[in-house]
């Protein structure tokens, strides 16, 4: 017969391997989406010692025993999926059958529970279904009550045992269990035979899991799903096709805020262009508003007397007179674009303005102009209004000097009978 004191042992150095076994795992699944605190009841009874000698279900004793009911409370916290620790409290009594005495026994255990379908993958055949075994360590407060004696007994104790656990829900679990207490060889006042006292009880018992509503207890964690080698290739190459979209998608959600970037820069800078063009249009616009008052001031200045193809602008002679050229270009039709342009800024300021702005012809040279005016100083007037928008414009007289005859050749000026020196005002 194996003595007391190995039992103590082995259960002791199983219950040291469980609970270092238990903290190394821990920190693997603390961040999983589980239930892992519960709380137990339980009731049964405390088999009693029927047939002295007969250790395997009945309780042992020194003298025979009755069986006796046992409850018990217990708050479990699984660590793992496969290990979980319990702090229970279990009462039961020890009355002997030939010998009236009772033993109130209150047991406070730590416990380990070793949850076989994790380890085995009882859960490949079932999800609820969990064999388990425990094995851990207690203290007992005893108390004696007989014929002869009478005492408090308070020892350390070990316990063993093995169970089933079945699944309702997520949050109720129902259970029985059978287990081995090994204590104090005083609880029926005799200290002969075995070596310890052996308190065996069976019981049923219901757990109630707390945690989130769609979450299970650590315990009844789904089977791990085993795949062949072509399917972990395969699952592989997915991954990594996962792998590269993403790295994809970054650089897309990269290049996009890079543009969004430059899109708000180029923004920013085309407002401040259109800011900055919108305020160079309004000093224009007063420019021209400016121009317009001081035409309307010197437009009886401009006197009629040039004849003016009306098709194309061109004027073959010139009164003796003066004139401003604003422009000077060697292809007509530009110099027309500008004719054009000039009668538009100054409709409605200068009276039959289509005979006053004209334009002549000498040598490769198309030059726009503005006049008859009498008076060198009227022209002059006019030129500095005219410099905001035509900064080149300058005062022009006819007849020009003999010497520049060449210069004008082909245009006709009018009473040309008098020869005159003409000054140029830049």
């Amino acid at each position: 017969m194996i003595s007391s004191s190995i039992i103590k042992k082995s259960i002791l150095s199983i219950s040291i391997l469980l609970i270092a076994s238990t903290v190394a795992f821990s920190q693997h699944y603390s961040n999983n989406e589980y239930r892992r605190l519960s709380l137990s009841v339980s009731g049964g009874a405390s088999l009693g010692d029927m047939n002295q000698g007969n250790y395997f279900m009945s309780s042992n004793f020194s003298v025979n025993t009755k069986d006796t009911p046992a409850f018990g409370l217990g708050v479990q916290y699984a660590l793992t999926p496969a290990w979980s620790l319990e702090l229970g409290y279990r009462h039961t009594q020890v009355k002997g059958r030939a010998i009236p005495f009772t033993s109130s026994v209150n047991l406070f255990t730590l416990k380990n529970f070793v949850n076989l379908n994790q380890l085995l993958f009882v859960n490949r055949i079932s999800n609820r279904v969990n064999p388990f075994l425990t094995a851990g360590i207690g203290y007992d407060v005893v108390n004696y009550d007989g014929p002869d004696a009478a005492y408090d007994l308070h020892n350390a104790s070990y316990n063993a045992g093995a169970g089933v656990a079945y699944r309702l829900t997520n949050t109720v679990d129902l259970f029985s269990q059978y287990e081995y207490h090994i204590g104090s060889n005083s609880i029926d006042n005799d200290d002969e035979g075995f070596g310890t006292d052996l308190i065996n009880t069976l019981t049923f018992g219901v757990r109630i899991n707390f945690g989130k509503k769609d979450a299970k207890l650590a315990s009844w964690r789904d089977v791990p799903v085993d795949i062949s080698p072509s399917e972990y290739d395969r699952f592989m190459t997915q991954s990594n096709l996962i792998s590269n979209l993403e790295q994809r998608v970054e650089q897309v959600e990269k290049r996009d805020t890079d543009n969004e970037k430059l899109l708000t820069e180029l923004k920013n800078e085309k407002e401040a262009e259109i800011d900055s063009l919108k305020n160079h249009i309004s000093r224009l616009n007063e420019r021209l508003s400016n121009l317009k008052m001081a035409f309307s001031e010197l437009q009886d200045k401009i006197i009629n007397g040039v004849e003016v193809d009306t098709a194309t602008g061109l004027t073959e002679s010139l009164p003796r007179g003066h004139y401003v050229q604003i422009f000077a270009t060697q292809n007509l039709d530009i110099a027309r674009d500008m004719r054009e342009h000039t009668l538009q800024q100054l409709n409605g300021v200068i009276e039959q303005a289509e005979e006053k702005i004209f334009i002549i012809h000498r040598k490769e040279f198309y030059e726009v102009m503005i006049g008859l005016f009498k008076e060198f100083s009227h022209a002059s007037d006019v030129q500095e209004v005219l410099k905001p928008i035509h900064e080149d414009a300058y005062v022009i007289s006819f007849p020009r000097p003999l010497s520049l005859k060449a210069d004008f050749e082909g245009l006709e000026v009018i009473n040309t009978n008098k020869a005159e020196i003409t000054v140029f005002n830049n």
